[in-house]
C-alpha cells in the first residue's frame, strides 16, 4: 500500500519548479525477512528496556513504514509517556500569541499530501494544536517558522498526542530548540561546523563555494532548523528522522555531507545565482527514489565528525574575539564621541574667555580713565586749596600789618578792640565759611567726574 505524496497520482514535478513540501511515495510494504528481524528487536527492546545491538544497523536501513511511529516514539523514549499526553490535552485548551502565524504556515506546510491540503480538514486541524500546544508549553522559543513541516511529519505516523510528545523530546534532549534561542547563536556554531567539515571533506568544493561567496547558511540554515522536512521527497525525508532519533545531531552534518558529495560535480560548474537555484530546485529532485534515499543514507552513516569539538571550540574562541573587538570598536567610538564632546566644549570655553578678556580689558581701561580723572581731581583741589591757602595768608599778613599800623593810635586802637570784640564769632563763621565754600568745590568736581564716567558707560 502507498501513501499518495506529492499529487493523488504520485507523479514526478521536473523543471525549473522546486518540489512541493510533502511529496513522494512512501510504501507500506514489507519483506518477511525485514519485519521478523524487527519482531524480534522489538520484542527484546520492551522486555530489557534496552535497545538491542542489531536496531543501529535496521535503522541504517530504514524503518518499515508500518513501525515507523512506534520505533520513532521508543527512540524518543516516549511510548509510556501518559503524563505528557495528559499536558497535552490542557495545552491545546490555552491560548497563545502565535495563533495567527501558526494558521498561516499551516496551510504551507505540505500541500502536496492529501492529509494537509484541505483547510479545516483533520490534518490541518490536528497539526494546528499540536504546533499550538507546543508554542504554550516552550514559552521561551514558543513558535518557529518551520516547526510546522517537523510536526507534520510526525504527524503521518502517530496520533497527536504521541507526536507532540516526541516533538518536545526532539526540541529539548536532541537540543533542537537551541537552534532558535539567543539570536540563533547555536544555529551559527552549527553552521561554522559544517563549513569547516565541508573544507575538511570536500575542499575543492569550499574553495568554489568561497570564491563566489557562497555561504552555509545560504542553503543549510531551512536543513538544520526543519531536520531537512521542507524541501526533501518524504521518503528521504524519514529516514534521516529514523538516523537522527537513533545517533542525534550528528546525523544533520552526516547528511548535509552527503548532499554535498552527491552533487559536488554539478555544483562546481555553477556560479552563485546557479548554485543557490540548485540547492532549492535540483537538489532534492535527487531523493525521490527509496533507492537514491538510501544510498545517501548509508553514504552519510559512513562519513566520519570527529572534530565538531574542535570546530565548536574554535567558534567559540573566534567569537569572544569578535567580540572582544566589537566591544573595543564600541568603546573606540565612545572614546570618540567624548573626545568630540570636549572639543567642542573646548571651543565654546574658548568663545567665553575671549568674550571675557574683551570684557575685562573694557573694564581695566574704565578704571584706568577713572583713576586718571580721579587724579586730575586731587591735583585740581590741592591747586584750590593752595591758592585759598595763599590767599588766607595774604590777607592774614596784610591784618597784620594793618593792626601794627593801628596800634599807635589810641583811638584806632578802641575801634579795632571794638571791632574784634564784635567780630570775634564772625571769625569763626568766616572760617566755616572757607570750608563750605571748599567741600561744594569738591562735590562739584565729583559730580563732574561721575557724569563724565557715564557718558563713557554709554558710549561703550
Amino acid at each position: 500500500m502507498f501513501f499518495s505524496i506529492g499529487s493523488r497520482s504520485g507523479h514526478r514535478v521536473d523543471g525549473d519548479e522546486p518540489l512541493l513540501s510533502g511529496t513522494g511515495l512512501v510504501s507500506k510494504d514489507c519483506s518477511e525477512d525485514v519485519l521478523e528481524s524487527w519482531a524480534d528487536v522489538l520484542t527484546r527492546w520492551k522486555s530489557t528496556k534496552q535497545p538491542p545491538k542489531q536496531l543501529t544497523s535496521l535503522v541504517r536501513t530504514g524503518i518499515p513504514e508500518a513501525l515507523r511511529g512506534e520505533v520513532w516514539q521508543r527512540l524518543a523514549g516516549v511510548e509510556e509517556d501518559t503524563e505528557m499526553m495528559e499536558n497535552y490535552r490542557l495545552l491545546i485548551t490555552r491560548e497563545s500569541s502565535c495563533e495567527n502565524v501558526i494558521q498561516r504556515d499551516i496551510a504551507r506546510t505540505f500541500p502536496a499530501h492529501d492529509f494537509f491540503k484541505e483547510a479545516g480538514g483533520l490534518g490541518q486541524d490536528s497539526l494546528y494544536r499540536v504546533s499550538k500546544a507546543y508554542a504554550v508549553y516552550d514559552s521561551e522559543v514558543g513558535y518557529c517558522q518551520g516547526l510546522s513541516f517537523l510536526a507534520a511529519t510526525l504527524l503521518l505516523h502517530m496520533p497527536e498526542e504521541q507526536a507532540f510528545c516526541v516533538l518536545v523530546k526532539l526540541m529539548y534532549n536532541y537540543r533542537l530548540r537551541d537552534l532558535y534561542k539567543d539570536g540563533f547563536d547555536n544555529l551559527y556554531l552549527r553552521l561554522h561546523q559544517l563549513n569547516c567539515l565541508m573544507e575538511e571533506h570536500l575542499s575543492q568544493l569550499w574553495q568554489h563555494f568561497k570564491d563566489h561567496h557562497v555561504e552555509t547558511h545560504m542553503f543549510a540554515s531551512q536543513w538544520f532548523l526543519t531536520l531537512f522536512t521542507a524541501r526533501f521527497p518524504l521518503y528521504f525525508v524519514f529516514q534521516i528522522i529514523d538516523v537522527f532519533l537513533l545517533q542525534g545531531f550528528d546525523t544533520l552534518f552526516q547528511v548535509a555531507l552527503a548532499l554535498l558529495m552527491l552533487c559536488k560535480k554539478d555544483l562546481l560548474q555553477l556560479d552563485f545565482e546557479g548554485i543557490l537555484k540548485y540547492f532549492r530546485v535540483s537538489l532534492p529532485k535527487k531523493c525521490r527514489t527509496e533507492e537514491s534515499a538510501r544510498q545517501l543514507i548509508k553514504l552519510a552513516c559512513n562519513i566520519k565528525v570527529k572534530r565538531l569539538r574542535k570546530y565548536e571550540a574554535d567558534f567559540i574562541a573566534l567569537k569572544e574575539a569578535a567580540d572582544n573587538a566589537e566591544s573595543e570598536a564600541n568603546e573606540v567610538q565612545q572614546l570618540r564621541v567624548t573626545l568630540a564632546r570636549n572639543e567642542e566644549e573646548r571651543k565654546l570655553m574658548l568663545d567665553e574667555i575671549v568674550q571675557l578678556k574683551e570684557m575685562l580689558k573694557r573694564e581695566v581701561d574704565q578704571a584706568e580713565m577713572e583713576k586718571k580723572n580721579n587724579a586730575t581731581i586731587i591735583n585740581d583741589y590741592k591747586l584750590i586749596r593752595q591758592r585759598l591757602d595763599s590767599q588766607l595768608h595774604a590777607v592774614r599778613t596784610e591784618l597784620a600789618h594793618l593792626k601794627f599800623k593801628m596800634s599807635g593810635c589810641e583811638k584806632c586802637s578802641l575801634s579795632v578792640e571794638e571791632t574784634k570784640e564784635r567780630n570775634e564769632d564772625g571769625d569763626d563763621n568766616g572760617s566755616e565759611r572757607v570750608r563750605e565754600l571748599e567741600l561744594e568745590l569738591a562735590q562739584t568736581k565729583l559730580a563732574q567726574v561721575e557724569a563724565e564716567c557715564r557718558n563713557q558707560v554709554s558710549r561703550s
